[in-house]
């Protein structure tokens, strides 16, 4: 079972990551979260035009610079 929720964190981790890139990329062409999800949904991207109308679930992406591998470092979640 051990494996089978590490997935899913790991699913959950990159969805976030995902979610984030899309919001910036809305903000980057001048639009806000609102008329991108409208954009979206109309196109058929139903789920990622749902999740950037919530919050974001993560504080900012990780560069991988200053971190130290044999740490487990990265969030709340771990």
């Amino acid at each position: 079972m051990g494996n089978e929720i590490e997935f899913v964190k790991g699913v959950n981790k990159l969805h976030a990551f995902y979610t984030e890139h899309v919001r910036m990329l809305a903000h980057a062409y001048d639009l806000t979260e609102e008329d991108a999800a409208r954009l979206l949904d109309e196109y058929g991207y139903h789920n990622v035009a749902r999740s950037i109308l919530y919050p974001p679930r993560v504080e900012e992406i990780p560069d991988g610079m200053g971190e130290d591998p044999g740490t487990d470092e990265g969030g709340p979640d771990r």
